[in-house]
């Protein structure tokens, strides 16, 4: 079962949806920790302000955006939502227009989302599906998603509906910014022609499947290896401590004279003489 992601519903003339969306992506990266290298303990990162030269707490912190080098218009977190709040609350793809899914270049995609229907809106949501299956149209979209606004797609994949963020125009960088690109003048003839065989050659239909992350493979069995001969190390980091700190707590809250145990000594050496004297 995949876990929803988000609530909403798909909006286009007077027709709603009810929906939830669904990661479609699973990430299989090999994650790994920064350890210090001589405790194997995990480095935390430190929120820290130089100017005041220590450790800062969150409730400390606010946003800024810095209109210059070091200078900065802050905002409070009641400011920042009483402009989010509005565009949050619209908890709805809005279907704006269909294009055709040639006429969008793939620079513009970002993420896909798997979309299921709501125990309501079974009828209306294959009845969109099936007309963008006849129509081999897609739907552009306005949504806001994760505190921000985005576009978005809504296809038919596989018998489901598809939600792809997508990049605004705006954010895309000009391909003229590109550096080194030269005129096409200098392309020799004879060149392209062994390219284009080239590409004949190794033209195919194509299969996701084939291909393999084996940079990820490789370092899976590294690691495995590592494992199988025991080679796995404990870090004592702040894990243990705090441990040891809770059953400090505890010891205390059981028996509080263990808390100050040389003030408690030192209190029955001054009753002990006072009984002598």
């Amino acid at each position: 079962m995949l876990h929803t992601a988000w609530k909403g519903k798909i909006s286009f003339g007077l027709i709603d949806i009810p929906i939830k969306l669904h990661g479609a992506i699973e990430e299989k990266d090999v994650k790994l920790r920064t350890l210090h290298s001589v405790c194997h303990t995990p480095i935390h990162q430190e929120k820290h302000c130089q100017t005041c030269g220590r450790e800062v707490e969150s409730d400390e912190l606010v946003k800024g955006y810095e209109t210059a080098t070091g200078q900065f218009v802050v905002l409070s977190q009641q400011e920042i939502d009483s402009v989010k709040e509005p565009f949050a609350a619209n908890k709805a793809v809005e279907l704006l227009h269909f294009v055709s899914l040639d006429d969008i270049d793939p620079l513009f995609f970002d993420k896909p989302y798997y979309i299921s229907p709501g125990e309501t809106s079974l009828k209306a949501y294959y009845t969109l599906l099936n007309a963008l299956e006849i129509t081999n149209k897609v739907g552009i979209a306005n949504v806001f998603l994760y505190s921000k606004q985005q576009m978005a797609i809504i296809r038919s994949v596989g018998g489901s509906l598809v939600l792809h963020t997508m990049h605004f125009e705006e954010e895309l960088r000009s391909v003229t910014d590109v550096p080194n690109l030269s005129s096409t003048s200098s392309i020799n003839e004879s060149d392209t022609q062994v390219t284009v065989e080239l590409i004949d050659k190794l033209s195919t239909s194509f299969n996701p499947s084939i291909y393999k992350n084996n940079y990820r493979d490789t370092l899976q069995n590294v690691i495995q290896q590592k494992i199988n001969q025991g080679e796995v190390t404990k870090g004592s980091g702040s894990e243990e401590r705090d441990i040891r700190h809770l059953m400090e707590m505890l010891k205390v809250s059981i028996d509080p004279s263990t808390l100050h145990p040389t003030k408690s000594t030192a209190e029955k050496k001054t009753s002990s003489l006072k009984k002598k004297a």
